[in-house]
């Protein structure tokens, strides 16, 4: 039974900067570590680690079922192929706002040694970077670690589709506002493989002097992958091991659906950033029905307790003080570990107003280094936790919100075949199966079912047919 992922579409639903680094109070403590009583189940993986250049075998990941996106029906088009990549930066720095650049199937690299001129800048607003096939494999932009960032975004309304993006140094994708704004809105990152950046994948964040704001973006049908080849080339500085997935400051509005995250850890060096992370003032954010195995970290909203603020017109909260992440909602994920590098899977620091409903979180004997499936920290964090099938949920120094009709303590006989990678619930699952209460908000499952298909809804990100 393979894990299949709902077509993509609008949401139904409503540089490293000096804080980027994770906080000495953003971690586990001396007292967090798994308490003596807790079940862990023995269960092994047998799909392989990633290796030099490739993802998992074994086990039905995600096949990601999202619709191929249509050329944009006017505006003017340029086609260009790999014989012509020295001209592509300047061509996409260049381009009239509406305009779609189309890449023939091949390899792009760059032969200029200076950043300018290997950068690809979005500047104007509406602008497409797209593979004429539909396939992102069949177009590989390769940064061989000589561009610190290889797409920057600060443009409106700009589309990156159907390519392969690697070998950054710091970043294959960073999306902010230029100085003096206005607000970069609107980007669509769809259908892409980007793999082994020296830092966060994507990076989204203010400009510098935090007057504008990179909002309402979605990230869809994507894959981000860390492999043992590109472990070498991470960031060291701050903490030690300075990647991650998604990695946003003070954003609104976004949504992250649809995607698969690979393998994002060190080995030993320090603990990675999250596979998807909004903090900084970030608001309203939809994280749903993505597939996060071996990473460090699966989801966070928020993460220090004090932090710099971003001002709110519409403040939902005022008076109450620095919040991390306001609102938003976790859904539907699958988030799995099975290796000692990996800490937390949701992580929820002065979060308020967050909805957390539906997620499956497990993990092997094999993450000696767990702490917590869900973790929610600090005073001004109030959360709604709600139907997710995990190992266990901590609440710390202060911590306040509805968490109930979660199932704790699950072991891989919940599961279809958990040793393949299978995470929907075994028809044995009593402890999951017709458990959960009725949410709104709570979504589809991973296979884009409603969670109303038996005598009541089940518990995690599987609702298994009567």
């Amino acid at each position: 039974m393979a894990v299949a992922l709902l077509a993509c579409g609008d949401d139904g639903s409503a540089g490293r900067d000096a804080g980027g680094g994770r906080d000495a109070g953003g971690g586990r403590d001396a007292g967090g570590g798994r308490d003596a009583g807790e079940p862990v189940d023995g269960a092994t993986v047998d799909a392989a680690r990633m290796d030099g250049g490739g993802a998992r075998d074994g086990g039905p990941l995600p096949s990601l079922a999202c619709p191929a996106l249509a050329l944009p029906a006017s505006g003017p088009m340029v086609r260009i192929g790999p014989g012509r990549a020295d001209d592509l930066p300047g061509l996409v720095r260049d381009a009239a706002a509406g305009t779609t650049i189309l890449l023939e199937n091949g390899t792009y690299r760059f032969s200029a040694t200076d950043e300018g001129n290997r950068r690809l800048q979005f500047v104007a607003d509406g602008l497409t970077l797209r593979s004429v096939s539909g396939d992102a494999t069949d177009v590989i932009i390769d940064g061989e670690y000589g561009t610190a960032e290889m797409l920057a975004i600060s443009g409106r309304d700009v589309t990156v589709a159907h390519i392969t993006i690697a070998h950054a140094i710091d970043h294959a994708i960073h999306i902010s506002p230029p100085g003096g704004g206005p607000n970069v809105t609107g980007a669509l990152l769809y259908g892409l493989v980007l793999t082994d950046s020296g830092e966060q994948i994507v990076k989204i964040n203010s400009n510098g002097a935090r007057d504008a704001w990179a909002d309402d973006g979605r990230i869809e049908c994507s894959s981000f992958r860390l492999t043992n080849a590109g472990r070498p080339h991470i960031e060291r500085s701050p903490g030690g091991c300075y990647t991650g997935g998604v990695d946003a400051h003070s954003a609104r509005g976004w949504v992250v659906r649809n995607n698969r995250f690979e393998d994002i850890y060190c080995a030993g060096e320090g603990l990675a950033e999250h596979a998807v992370h909004f903090w900084s003032a970030s608001r309203d954010t939809v994280v749903e029905n993505n597939t996060i195995f071996g990473c460090a970290r699966g989801i966070g909203f928020g993460l220090v307790e004090a932090g710099a603020d971003r001002p709110y017109a519409d403040d939902p909260y005022p008076g109450v003080g620095y919040i991390g992440h306001y609102d938003g909602i976790i859904r539907n994920n699958v988030i799995f570990a099975d290796h000692p590098y990996y800490d937390t899977g949701i992580e929820l620091d002065q979060a308020r107003g967050a909805r957390v409903y539906h997620n499956t979180v497990w993990s092997t004997a094999a993450a000696t280094g767990f702490f917590s499936s869900i973790d929610y920290r600090f005073a001004n964090t109030d959360v709604d936790v709600r139907n997710n099938l995990v190992r266990r949920i901590t609440s710390r120094d202060g911590a306040g919100g509805r968490v109930e009709n979660n199932e704790e303590g699950i072991g891989a006989g919940v599961f279809v075949s958990a040793s393949s990678l299978d995470f929907h619930l075994a028809p044995s699952a009593a402890r999951a199966i017709d458990r959960g209460v009725v949410l709104t908000g709570a979504g589809v499952d991973m296979d884009g079912q409603p969670h109303d298909l038996g005598a009541g809804p089940d518990i995690g990100a599987d609702e298994r047919s009567p």
